[in-house]
């Protein structure tokens, strides 16, 4: 059974935008780095910052003291923006599925429909934003082109 964390990338590999548009990254899920404090309150209490996140799991800046297969809970502050409409504490639980190369991997377990609903936003929010901060300088190399 493939994990479904698993990237089959180097740790602290970063994909490409267009690695991850053209879907050389192999996972289940679309994984957007992103820095955001992340409070672990059970089964320890430790304060991590997120690298990377999909709406399957996401993954920690540090090992975590525990094994695969324990559950998390944490705390995760969602942005103010799209369809969240002012930064939010969000209680989140997840499965341990990767503890290995300073980071630690987790998977989403029993999210209600408006945490999954702002977990989504966040990921594609946050692709979207990316893409068209991209798309001035396609645009630009475009039109010098046509001018030549």
């Amino acid at each position: 059974m493939t994990d479904a964390y698993d990237d089959g990338y180097e740790a602290g590999y970063e994909p490409a935008n267009a690695d991850r548009r053209s879907g050389d990254q192999r996972r289940d899920a679309f994984r957007i780095g992103m820095k955001l404090p992340v409070y672990v309150d059970e089964p320890m209490e430790r304060y991590c910052e997120l690298v990377d996140i999909s709406v399957l799991g996401l993954r920690l800046d540090r090992e975590l003291p525990c094994t695969p297969g324990v559950t998390v809970f944490f705390r995760l502050e969602i942005p103010s923006y799209g369809a969240t409409p002012k930064p939010t504490e969000m209680e989140l639980v997840a499965e341990v599925v990767r503890v290995e190369d300073g980071f630690t991997g987790l998977r989403f377990e029993r999210l209600e429909t408006h945490q999954t609903r702002a977990v989504r936003e966040l990921v594609h929010g946050h692709q979207r934003r990316l893409l068209l901060a991209e798309r001035p300088a396609a645009l630009d190399r475009r039109q010098s082109w046509l001018q030549r």
